[in-house]
């Protein structure tokens, strides 16, 4: 799955020699998230986040609790059951990945997630045999 994840980052920002430094601290943290949940569980998990932060963005301006209570709040609405250790592994590593989009907003996180959960769509799909 690492690996899938290391394709669809690269063709989403290029060479990973050449990442900018929050892509390359992004992506470490997404492979934590995939790696933790599983990739049915982190698309969950990631659908959630890209949801909290359009939340968020939409937003903007105005008094609300942020992206972590969108997330929370997101997740609620879903039926996941990673174990304990792995949701709350990921809930960090989102919480990291956020901040870190917050000091270097470019290439933002929106473009992170996409990545990772084509990624992790991409495995879940099963190949066809034959063709």
């Amino acid at each position: 799955m690492e690996h899938l994840l290391n394709v669809r980052l690269c063709e989403r920002f290029g060479d990973a020699a050449d990442w900018a430094e929050v892509t390359s601290l992004t992506a470490s943290h997404l492979r934590a998230v995939v790696s933790a949940l599983g990739p049915e569980h982190a698309v969950t998990f990631l659908t959630a986040a890209r949801r909290a932060l359009d939340e968020e963005e939409s937003r903007a301006g105005t008094i609300h609790l942020g992206f972590g209570a969108h997330l929370w709040t997101h997740l609620e609405d879903t039926a996941w059951s990673p174990s304990p250790l792995a949701g709350t592994s990921a809930w960090d590593a989102m919480l990291t990945m956020h901040r870190l989009s917050v000091l270097a907003p470019d290439p933002g996180l929106a473009a992170h997630l996409d990545a990772a959960l084509d990624a992790c769509r991409h495995r879940l799909v099963p190949a066809v045999a034959g063709f």
